[in-house]
């Protein structure tokens, strides 16, 4: 099974901003093995902002990967594929293992990243217009 990450990221590395597309597989699974060239062809055709990323969780004896162990620890078949938003588990893929649906999943859910506003901006707003009234100047409002 030929290992790969879009935007040449680590193997190690795991996005912790961003979305990502995770697939979790054992070298020795026939359905892993089968899903192989889809996952490729998706992992180049997609030009996104998600992230494609293969963890291998059992090797070709089924033997845990100790280094993928706490990345794998929660899943219980393969191939198992789940998005991921900033490092949180977003939801699990359950459509067609073909390289068209897996890119047409990963658009779906392009729009996930415009979805959160940042903290900080939420801060920078001056309070409501009614609240300057009412306290006659901003620093009575603080």
């Amino acid at each position: 099974m030929v290992l790969g990450a879009t935007k040449l990221s680590a193997l190690t590395s795991f996005a912790d901003e961003g979305l990502e597309l995770r697939e979790y597989y054992a070298a020795a699974c026939g359905h892993c093995q089968a899903l192989a060239p889809a996952w490729k062809e998706a992992m180049q055709t997609y030009s996104g902002p998600v992230t494609f990323r293969q963890i291998e969780c059992n090797d070709k004896d089924w033997s845990p990967v100790p280094e993928n162990e706490e990345l794998c620890k929660d899943v219980h078949a393969f191939p198992t594929i789940k998005l991921f938003k900033d490092g949180k588990e977003v939801t699990d893929y359950q459509g067609d293992r073909s390289a068209n649906d897996l890119v047409n999943f990963a658009k779906q859910h392009e729009n996930l990243l415009q979805q959160s506003m940042p903290a900080g901006a939420l801060c920078a707003l001056p309070p409501p217009l009614a609240s300057r009234r009412r306290h006659g100047s901003i620093a009575a409002f603080l």
